[in-house]
């Protein structure tokens, strides 16, 4: 059987370049895609160096792909051989029977991960989407209970468009995304935090009020535009003192969506205890009626509708009418492929990313 190269955790604090065997002919309702380029995040560091969530090595690293397709399999009449698509593995944790990631040479996907792209986007910039758009697209719409309009732009506006809506870390790729979707949803009262150099870029996507995180007087800054604080919030950073800072700005009735794991502390933390799947009562500093929503991106296909429409249909259409605005792109295409991967790590556990998707320059 053919081989391709893959970048793959093989043991806990171990990653290495190895060979997979390539499937030529993939199943029904998959795709086989020659892959051009592939995203690193966070999620990369915590399987290589803890082994979260792996029941068996290897497990091959990557998120989002971009790339060509090469074969279809049986009964598949969306997706063409020569398609440019980009698209979402969901981590399998190493079953035989999952998926694997996005950064090796060959990888085969069902359709309903894959979106198609317009020849005006590139393939590095296609590349930054699939993850963050679909955590912020099911954290608004499904955990946050939005209901989703039937055009983007909507043609009518929500039943509620004013209300205060707040994006913490809205400097994050996936703030970014929340925003965005927010706007063309028709809301018109996004609260946005993130660093002052973001501040332009956030009022650009569809914030109407932006603040410093760090400021002193957020508290007060954001009473005075929501007095009874804000209804819905999503963390796009999620640490033990994100949700502190957020705590204060929320109305005791609100929701409240958190990215999983939770950091423990207010960094990035790799060490055995440094990530939570849940607040634990002598640590959470909301309100006993806020509603706690923690997402879990990879079961976004529990909800039938976004398996069969969101990245098939939705994602394309906003492409194609230029809708979404992609997220910066930290290119990484020196080295081998390897080294790349290595570079990729090292930034993500310094936290040296800010607005901005590390994509691997995957083909030679």
């Amino acid at each position: 059987m053919a081989t391709h190269t893959a970048i793959a955790t093989t043991a806990k604090g171990h990653f290495e370049a190895i060979q997979m065997p390539t499937q030529t002919m993939p199943p029904a309702g998959s795709v086989l895609i020659e892959v051009a380029y592939a995203s690193m995040v966070a999620f990369d560091t915590y399987i290589t160096d803890l082994g979260l969530g792996i029941t068996e090595y290897p497990v091959v690293l990557g998120l989002n792909v971009a790339g060509t397709v090469k074969a279809v399999g049986a009964g598949e009449k969306r997706l063409q051989v020569g398609d440019q698509i980009t698209g979402f593995s969901i981590y399998s944790g190493g079953s035989k029977d999952g998926l694997q990631g996005t950064l090796q040479e060959y990888l085969v996907l069902p359709s309903y991960l894959c979106a198609t792209i317009p020849a005006t986007l590139s393939l590095p910039e296609a590349a930054t989407i699939p993850d963050n758009f679909i955590t912020s697209f099911y954290t608004l719409f499904d955990q946050l209970s939005l209901p989703i309009p039937s055009t983007f732009p909507a043609s009518t506006p929500p039943s509620n468009p004013d209300v205060p809506i707040l994006i913490y870390g809205a400097g994050a790729t996936n703030g970014q995304y929340a925003i965005q979707l927010l706007h063309l949803a028709g809301y018109t009262n996004i609260l946005a935090t993130a660093s002052p150099r973001h501040h332009a870029l956030l009022r650009s996507l569809g914030a109407a009020h932006v603040f410093d995180y760090r400021s002193p007087t957020l508290t007060a800054d954001v009473k005075a535009i929501a007095s009874n604080g804000v209804e819905l919030a999503l963390d796009a950073v999620t640490a033990d003192s994100t949700i502190a800072r957020i705590a204060p700005l929320m109305a005791p009735t609100g929701s409240i969506a958190l990215l999983l794991p939770i950091k423990v502390g207010d960094a990035v933390a790799v060490g055995d205890a440094g990530m939570r799947w849940e607040l634990p009562a002598e640590v959470n500093p909301l309100a006993a009626e806020t509603k706690i929503n923690y997402v879990r991106t990879f079961l976004f296909d529990k909800n039938e509708y976004l398996k069969e429409h969101l990245m098939p249909q939705i994602l394309p259409q906003l492409l194609r009418d230029g809708l979404i605005q992609p997220n910066k792109v930290r290119l990484l295409d020196q080295g081998t492929l390897k080294e790349r991967v290595g570079a990729g790590l090292e930034l993500l556990r310094s936290n040296a990313i800010s607005g901005e998707k590390i994509i691997v320059k995957v083909s030679q």
